[in-house]
C-alpha cells in the first residue's frame, strides 16, 4: 500500500525544508513546529500554515503544497518559490494552472477515493444533462 510518505515528491520536499531549515538555523538548532509555524507567520504578515501541515512537511507527507504555501515558505526562507518545486516538474501557468493543480493533488488519492470522485462527476453529469433535456 502507497501512502503520502512514499511519494517521492513529498520526501523531496521534507529533505529540501529540512535543508532550509539547516541553512537557517544550523544543524541540531531548528526549532519546534509550532515555533516554526509561529515564525513563518511572523514572517508573511500573519497568513499562516497550520501546525500538522508543517509537521507533514517535514516527515514527507505532504506530496502537495498549494502556491500559496511555496510562496509564504518561500518568503520565510528568503528564496525563490522555484526553490520549493521538486526538479524535473514544469511550472504551470495560464490557464493549465487549475488543471494541473487539481490533477497533481488528485495523484495521491486512493483508488476508492479516485472512484468516489468520478461517481460524483458522473452524477452531477446526468443531472445536467437531465436539466438541459
Amino acid at each position: 500500500m502507497n501512502t503520502a510518505s512514499d511519494d517521492a515528491s513529498g520526501v523531496w520536499l521534507a529533505s529540501t525544508v529540512r535543508g532550509l531549515l539547516e541553512e537557517k538555523y544550523g544543524r541540531g538548532n531548528v526549532p519546534s513546529v509550532r515555533k516554526l509555524t509561529q515564525l513563518i507567520r511572523e514572517a508573511n504578515g500573519s497568513a499562516t500554515i497550520s501546525h500538522g501541515h508543517v509537521h507533514n512537511i517535514l516527515r514527507g507527507e505532504a506530496p502537495n503544497i498549494t502556491d500559496k504555501t511555496r510562496e509564504m515558505l518561500a518568503c520565510f526562507f528568503a528564496v525563490p518559490p522555484d526553490r520549493l518545486v521538486p526538479p524535473g516538474a514544469r511550472p504551470v501557468t495560464g490557464t493549465d494552472r487549475r488543471l494541473e493543480a487539481l490533477a497533481f493533488r488528485f495523484s495521491s488519492l486512493k483508488p476508492d477515493e479516485l472512484r468516489a470522485i468520478e461517481k460524483a462527476i458522473q452524477m452531477v453529469k446526468e443531472e445536467r444533462d437531465g436539466a438541459a433535456g
